[in-house]
């Protein structure tokens, strides 16, 4: 059986539901079947239990080990390869949390892509949870996300510290403060705001199960009080929009906040305030295994994209308090 029913197997045993596997590889379910059923007749040995319900046998979760070490190993040599001669295409998969792969990745892409032009790539959006199990699985050669976990099998590399702002129009803080907001802004500029400075405003806040939201949650819950907010949504770009046309007050991330204002048209009544003290801070990583070869393109990968995060780094601050002024 050759690599490709390898790879057809290690999918029907991660989705454990054959339709689903079949769309995911886009064949049909029929074909998907048949690979199966080779195996098993090439190894003497049933993979699948069907009934009850679809699970492994001892020997099908053995095939998955050995499967995930076959598909590696000619991943290696392939990367080799692809190092020995610039004639030799590679192929990475690169797993990134969704937000930080809209903001950054074009830019590491534009940057890498000069450096490595015979190297494909394959971009996978998950959770970092979802991302750590994948690269585990050695279904990704690294991934991009925020508090990954440390293994001692993997590298972690701190690309930036996650910051949070506070965003609202200057008609806004004319409508709800005496002073036009001026207080706020120098507390902002000294020390930076804390959730404390916002109480009873009207927020622009995200929807349930975004980390901000829960710390918003978390903080008027300990007050007994409710977060008085007036619009709700999961998008990063409306709650920018609704802040600056006067809805409310907002926090969002200082790096979301970074793109928008480089690509958007300058908005004199846009203010930004710094914000302390919201929780743990939050650290975006990148994460690979630690094997005995690394390809030489795996390597420029990471040190593209520290480059990029270090110009965020050292940029971001300004840009905000451009915005400040």
């Amino acid at each position: 059986m050759g690599l490709r029913g390898l790879r057809y197997y290690l999918v029907a045993a991660e989705e454990m539901n054959f339709r689903r596997a079949a769309e995911k590889l886009y064949i049909t379910q029929q074909t998907l079947s048949v690979h199966i059923q080779k195996l098993e007749k090439q190894y003497g040995a049933q993979l699948f239990e069907r009934k009850p319900r679809l699970m492994l046998t001892p020997a099908g979760a053995a095939l998955v080990e050995y499967a995930r070490k076959t598909l590696r190993l000619e991943k290696l040599f392939r990367s080799q390869l692809a190092d020995l001669s610039d004639t030799s295409l590679g192929h990475m998969e690169v797993g990134i949390t969704g937000i930080r792969g809209t903001i950054f990745m074009p830019r590491i892409w534009e940057s890498f892509h000069k450096d490595f032009p015979n190297i494909t790539l394959s971009l996978t959006e998950a959770s970092t949870s979802r991302l750590d199990d994948l690269l585990q699985q050695g279904l990704l050669d690294l991934y991009i996300g925020v508090d990954a976990p440390v293994r001692s099998d993997t590298e972690v590399w701190t690309l930036s510290q996650e910051k949070v702002c506070c965003v609202a129009s200057q008609s806004f803080l004319d409508a709800h403060f005496p002073d036009g907001g001026s207080a706020l802004t120098e507390k902002a500029r000294r020390e930076g705001l804390e959730l404390a400075d916002l109480l009873d405003l009207p927020l622009v806040a995200f929807s349930r199960g975004n980390s901000l939201r829960d710390t918003l949650e978390e903080f008027y819950e300990n007050r007994n009080r409710r977060p008085n907010i007036v619009l709700e949504t999961s998008r990063h770009d409306l709650v920018l929009r609704f802040c600056q046309q006067g809805s409310g007050i907002g926090l969002i991330y200082q790096m979301i906040l970074y793109d928008m204002l480089n690509t958007m048209r300058d908005d004199p009544s846009l203010r930004i305030f710094p914000m302390k003290n919201l929780s743990s801070p939050k650290y975006t990583n990148l994460v690979y295994r630690r094997e005995s070869f690394k390809p030489r393109y795996i390597a420029g990968f990471i040190r593209t994209a520290q480059a990029v995060f270090k110009d965020y780094a050292e940029n971001a601050d300004a840009v905000i308090r451009k915005a400040m002024q």
